[in-house]
């Protein structure tokens, strides 16, 4: 009867691929049940059964302090060798748990402690069963996926999961915002309850049912010797490298939950949004990450994960310390664009930090022996992102009634002018602390060592250039050594600050080839390529303090871009270069941009992005040239002048590709439009 559940000891290569798909489906409905039992729903929900900051901090703690459950898991696993007669009991017990979860306001009086007393204890419960079944199906996944497809099968995974959170997260907060404008006075919390019951109806039960259908290779043999409990749950622990990977988890674990788990926290009461708005910001860096996960993917395999981790932690920060300067010391002006910037940047952030982590635990682990590897890796996460919430609300409870504030006055004759320049209060100093801790703990991430990891800046420039189909849009974009440049000397000196200018440029040269892409491909393709480049950069320039030192790295993504959607049109594809080249210097021409570094950028684009897609770079090179030509007068310019520009920047991409490359780019250029 129970027959399903025991492993096979050969699979098919169609079993393999059916079981894949089981588990990601089995991802989509648990992303979509955890969006209604965490993050935004559970904060708002907790606050209406009358929590505080510790209690939140205490909610937060619960799933991540429950992770040393783990320790009997990995005893178990790697005594009977079997994992899926572990994971589907344990997953089915831990999704039932918020059939009682959300019926707490029917049983019990709200707000009031015993109702926020009851969630804990409901939590603390479940908190019994889910590590088990992570345990076993991390361990379970690792043989059903070969090592070189992990980053891709977790980034299409996370995908599904955070799919499911945006279009049921979204959907819920709309509910609960009907339900509590129609509700009779006193049953608003109710739509929590039919929410939280609801969706287990829904997706607690398919879950379980979708992971009993997937098949679990067998185990290879435990060892002859018979080895003590305690020394296999050390062994991890002997490993110098594991080590250091454990000591970056729990610290790092440890900074960013002492201050994510009080985001929803802080715009429902500092800056007084609904739940909705709250949702929605959530939605906005869900589909941020479910947009850039395949990229960190995909490029974890190719650079390595423990790169991709550095770039994501850092951007993770950045984004952590911007959350001081959503108040100036209330909701103010530059509030909400603000904060759909840091969602933005969570989201891309989180994508990278989520795929990497666990994919590192698997790396390390050898092979047939990374259950106590997965463990402890999971145990150290837990340890941190346990006691980060926890510490991060007593904190934020002994910050309330204190503050920091810094004014800036100017006084005159005429009297004083005042301006607050910085206010810490509250959830304030969380941010800022956990900013702190968060650049230490990068130190610890750089002493970690995987095989075949390549360097930072080079993972920011094979970020732009993935060589496969699906990736194009982003082989479009300059590599993110751009952010190198001396105009972003000062800029990349602040943590992330280099990921999140890499993040726009490749945003930026992905717009220019949709635009181009979507441009009618009959009469007329001049000028709707002129339009829809131009307005592209426009869009991106709105979004920017300060675009005087950027004319150059502008025209070089929007340029670029544009090559690589022209690639595919054949004769067409000079027509596209040119009038790509035409609107993106007669857009950056109304603006304070050096016209030199425009002209020398618009080159050293077209020329790079023909390189890229396999176009003869000299025919590209000329389209542009007459372009520049074209557009001379109306920079005030002479037409040699604004050539001799281009020719710059074209011969300078060119080089890169070798002397005959560069001999017959020169060759496109009158004498005296080129360097001799």
């Amino acid at each position: 009867m129970l027959g399903f559940l025991r492993p096979s000891p050969t699979l098919s290569e169609r079993n393999v691929r059916r079981s894949q798909l089981m588990m990601r489906l089995d991802g989509l409905t648990a992303g979509a049940l955890f969006s209604l039992g965490s993050g935004g729903f559970m904060a708002a929900y907790a606050l209406a059964l009358g929590a505080n900051n510790l209690q939140v901090g205490i909610l937060a703690a619960l799933p991540p302090v429950s992770q040393v459950i783990q320790l009997p898991a990995i005893l178990a696993i790697e005594k009977f060798r079997v994992r899926k007669a572990i994971a589907v009991p344990a997953w089915f017990l831990a999704q039932l748990m918020w059939l009682p979860i959300g019926a707490v306001p029917f049983l019990l009086d709200t707000p009031g402690a015993a109702a926020i007393s009851a969630v804990i204890a409901l939590l603390a419960v479940r908190g019994l069963f889910n590590p088990l079944y992570v345990t076993a199906t991390v361990s379970w996944t690792r043989d059903l996926v070969p090592r070189e497809l992990l980053g891709r099968y977790y980034s299409s995974r996370f995908a599904l999961i955070t799919g499911a959170m945006v279009v049921v997260g979204l959907g819920g907060s709309f509910f609960v915002r009907w339900w509590q404008d129609n509700a009779a006075p006193g049953n608003e919390i109710y739509a929590y309850s039919f929410l939280l019951m609801g969706g287990w109806a829904l997706f607690g039960i398919a879950g379980p049912l979708l992971v009993s259908r997937a098949k679990e290779p067998l185990m290879p043999p435990a060892a002859e010797e018979s080895r003590p409990a305690l020394s296999i749950l050390l062994e991890p622990l002997r490993d110098p490298n594991f080590r250091r990977l454990a000591r970056f988890l729990i610290t790092w674990n440890f900074a960013l939950n002492m201050a994510v788990p009080f985001f929803a926290v802080y715009m429902l009461t500092r800056l007084g949004f609904s739940l909705p708005i709250v949702i929605g910001f959530t939605v906005l860096s869900q589909v941020s990450n479910v947009l850039f996960i395949r990229v960190w993917g995909a490029m974890a395999d190719r650079t390595g994960s423990k790169t991709v981790l550095s770039l994501a932690a850092s951007l993770y920060l950045l984004v952590i310390v911007g959350w001081v300067f959503t108040t100036n010391p209330d909701r103010y002006f530059l509030s909400m664009p603000l904060l759909a910037v840091l969602h933005v940047f969570a989201g891309v952030a989180a994508a990278g930090v989520q795929l990497t982590v666990q994919t590192l635990a698997l790396k390390t682990a050898p092979s047939g022996r990374a259950t106590p590897y997965l463990g402890i890796a999971g145990m150290a996460t837990g340890l941190g992102a346990g006691t980060g919430p926890v510490i991060g609300g007593a904190l934020a409870d002994f910050f309330s009634v204190r503050a920091f504030r810094i004014d800036l006055s100017w006084s005159s004759p005429n009297g004083v002018f005042e301006l607050p320049a910085l206010t810490l209060t509250g959830h304030d100093f969380l941010f800022a602390i956990a900013f702190i801790l968060g650049l230490l703990t990068l130190n610890l991430l750089a002493a970690l060592r995987e095989e075949g990891e390549l360097s930072r800046e080079t993972a920011l420039n094979e970020l732009m250039s993935l060589a496969v189909p699906v990736m194009r849009p982003v082989s479009s974009v300059p590599g993110f050594g751009t952010v190198s440049a001396a105009s972003y000397g000062y800029i990349k000196r602040v943590p992330g600050a280099d990921v999140a200018l890499g993040v726009m440029a490749y945003q930026l040269a992905s717009s220019a080839q949709a635009a181009v892409a979507s441009a009618d491909r009959g009469r007329g393709l001049a000028q709707e390529v002129q339009s829809r480049v131009g307005h592209v950069l426009e869009e991106t320039v709105e979004r920017m303090e300060d675009v005087g030192d950027h004319g150059l790295e502008l025209a070089r993504h929007a340029t670029r871009g544009a090559i690589h959607a022209g690639s595919d049109l054949g004769e067409q594809a000079e027509r596209v270069a040119r009038a790509a080249a035409v609107g993106t210097l007669r857009t950056l021409a109304r603006l304070p941009v050096s016209l030199g570094e425009t002209l020398s950028g618009t080159g050293y684009g077209a020329v790079q992005g023909a390189l890229e897609t396999g176009r003869e770079p000299s025919e590209v090179a000329a389209a542009v040239l007459e372009a520049a030509r074209e557009v001379a007068p109306e920079l005030g310019l002479t037409e040699d002048e604004a050539a001799s520009a281009v020719a710059e920047g074209a011969m300078e991409a060119a080089s890169s590709a070798g002397d005959d490359t560069l001999a017959a780019v020169r060759a496109a250029f009158p004498r005296r439009s080129g360097p001799n």
